[in-house]
């Protein structure tokens, strides 16, 4: 078996195994719901009830984060211009985990038009931009660039030949090394101290879900960039 057939089965198997803990745990929050309201009070019963709730929802949160990296999630397609998405965004982000990050938009002139959950997007850009972040200490500069593309096969990764749309984020951060990098997007792996490691893997689930590939380029003490391909939309 290839490394990819490897890699193909692994996302079938997390899917097929995040559906079924999903359905698992929603029945078993569902039932103790309804038996909490007969311990409304404070009794110890209550208590119970209400810590195994919290840990079937935690449960339930780790099979969406599994469906994300398996591309299962349930996604709202919509057709929307990147680049006024992006604009949004990051204006937002800079407000908060970009406060103190120099911040140069260089967006594409023309209009770039694609279809995908754009709240999804909007949720791996803040993904990508917290883990730039950290990188930088917070402090550095960061690009954020869309281009048309236009893609052979091959080019990038399993993507087909067409017309792309490219959004990069490039920041000034540590980097990483070869070993990390090829990593990276890897479900539970992660380079920051107390973080669960689904951030990429996440990203890239969804990306994919779209139609579309993220890849990363990183030199150890120059920063890193990752870019995501999305279909252009007519």
């Amino acid at each position: 078996m290839s490394d990819t057939e490897k890699v193909e089965a692994l996302v079938h198997l997390a899917g097929t195994v995040a559906h079924e803990l999903n359905n698992i745990f929603t029945a078993v929050t569902g039932n103790l719901s309804l038996l909490d309201t007969e311990f409304e009070d404070k009794s110890h019963n209550a208590s119970v009830i209400s810590d195994v709730i919290r840990t079937a929802n935690r449960g339930i949160e780790l099979s969406q984060k599994l469906q994300a990296f398996a591309g299962r999630q349930k996604l709202h397609r919509t057709r929307f211009d990147l680049n006024r998405s992006v604009a949004a965004v990051i204006t937002d982000l800079k407000r908060s985990v970009l406060r103190n990050v120099d911040i140069e938009l260089a967006l594409q002139p023309a209009s770039c038009f694609v279809a995908a959950d754009e709240e999804k997007l909007h949720q791996v850009l803040e993904e990508l931009a917290r883990n730039a972040a950290a990188a930088m200490d917070h402090r550095g500069w960061m690009v954020v660039r869309t281009a048309h593309a236009i893609l052979s096969a091959g080019q990038v990764g399993t993507l087909p030949p067409g017309s792309y749309v490219m959004l990069s984020l490039r920041d000034s951060g540590r980097g990483m090394s070869p070993d990390v990098m090829r990593r990276a997007m890897d479900p539970l792996f992660s380079t920051w101290s107390g973080h669960q490691g689904w951030g990429l893997a996440k990203c890239a689930g969804l990306v994919r879900q779209c139609g579309g590939e993220i890849t990363l380029t990183s030199t150890k003490g120059r920063g890193t960039a990752a870019a995501l391909y999305l279909p252009r939309a007519a």
